[in-house]
């Protein structure tokens, strides 16, 4: 099988790109080929490029599929409705990631502007009061409108294509509120890659780990108010990074926590699943709703339970009292008395500990991924 991989950047930019890569080498075992179309004025470089046997800068997207004669079309981020529309004008069956909120919230991240609270409405008029038409832009003058007719139109274009494919139950449930048709969408979990094999870790029975951008959506400045009201003598390791760090630096020390947390920054490899062995848990503490929350699975693959918000794509990994713990959405108290609970209680951590390491055997490995998704395409491909 031959499939075409549309996204817009041609590099290592976050978690996106980081799966089609990886999901391009699983298929490639499988005997797939795969091509690459990128947006040349966004970031790329060779060492993501060398992962497809062509690659070639998006311009005419109709007349490339019609050159490259895929047998099938995988589209990841695609910004506007006329590149959906003229994909949807192929001869070839074109499936859509979701990814992200992006088609389904004026801001991306669903969650309000105002009080920073998780939303989980449709695209509408009730996105003008939360101020979801205001976004960042890179350029003058720093900001961009975005209004519910643009995205409904890009919408409407997108619901051209073959079908979707989403991570989680509750990413399916809300691509089909916004009127894409559920017969055409396909929840296929993610996945993490297997264990390391990595000289043995000792646990910490006291250290929290959080990994993940340092943004207001992920949650983290809950985890640091719940950390202050946290009697027991516990440690946090932040690894990650993000625009709002230093905020979020200013808040440890506020609450007297400067010598419990430590910021390793962006972490990769080895030294992440280090810490993935090390933690007694790890915290997801969102407040947007995740698409999946692949940082789950990957704790959960070493045997370290997890205590997340019971929002989003969450439940597609986290049973509460079975793989981890589950708490409301910005609710520091909540956390902190799950956290305490965790910690005071070995025989739950232990049961936690094999749920999560035996869910994860059962539902997220690499080829449960792999199998689902071309099985998915082959048939699409064999009834074009």
């Amino acid at each position: 099988m031959h499939i075409l991989w549309i996204s817009e950047f041609g590099s290592f930019v976050g978690g996106c790109e980081r799966y089609v890569s990886r999901t391009v080498a699983l298929l490639r075992e499988r005997g797939a080929r795969a091509s690459f179309l990128y947006d040349a004025s966004q970031p790329s470089d060779t060492a993501y490029l060398r992962h497809f046997d062509a690659a070639f800068p998006m311009a005419d997207l109709g007349r490339q599929v019609a050159a490259i004669r895929p047998d099938l079309v995988y589209v990841h981020r695609l910004s506007g409705a006329a590149p959906a529309a003229a994909l949807g004008a192929t001869s070839r069956p074109t499936f859509r990631f979701f990814h992200d909120h992006q088609l389904f919230c004026l801001r991306e991240h669903k969650y309000t502007t105002i009080r920073h609270r998780t939303c989980t409405r449709t695209v509408g008029p009730a996105c003008y009061p939360c101020l979801g038409f205001v976004n960042r832009s890179k350029g003058w003058p720093g900001v961009r409108l975005r209004s519910v007719a643009h995205i409904r139109r890009e919408q409407a274009a997108n619901r051209g294509l073959t079908g979707f494919v989403v991570g989680s139950r509750y990413m399916a449930e809300h691509v089909a509120a916004h009127g894409f048709s559920r017969e055409r969408i396909h929840v296929v979990p993610l996945f993490a890659d297997p264990p390391a094999p990595l000289a043995p870790a000792e646990r910490e029975r006291g250290l929290l780990l959080f990994v993940g951008q340092i943004v207001r959506g992920k949650g983290l400045d809950v985890l640091l108010h719940a950390l202050a009201l946290c009697k027991a003598p516990l440690r946090l390791v932040v690894a990650g990074a993000g625009r709002q760090e230093a905020p979020h630096r200013q808040l440890a020390a506020r609450l007297g926590l400067a010598d419990r947390v430590s910021w390793t920054g962006l972490l990769r490899g080895e030294d992440v699943e280090t810490l993935y062995r090390r933690a007694a848990c790890v915290v997801v503490p969102s407040r947007r709703p995740e698409t999946f929350g692949l940082v789950g699975p990957e704790a959960m693959r070493y045997g370290t339970p997890v205590i997340a918000t019971t929002i989003g794509g969450v439940g597609e990994w986290l049973v509460h009292g079975e793989t981890g713990l589950g708490v409301p959405s910005d609710d520091p108290r909540a956390l902190a008395s799950e956290i305490e609970r965790l910690h005071g209680d070995p025989a739950l951590w232990e049961r936690l500990s094999q749920g999560a390491r035996a869910r994860y055997e059962a539902r997220f490995r690499p080829e449960q991924h792999v199998e689902a998704l071309l099985a998915l395409f082959q048939a699409a491909a064999g009834a074009a």
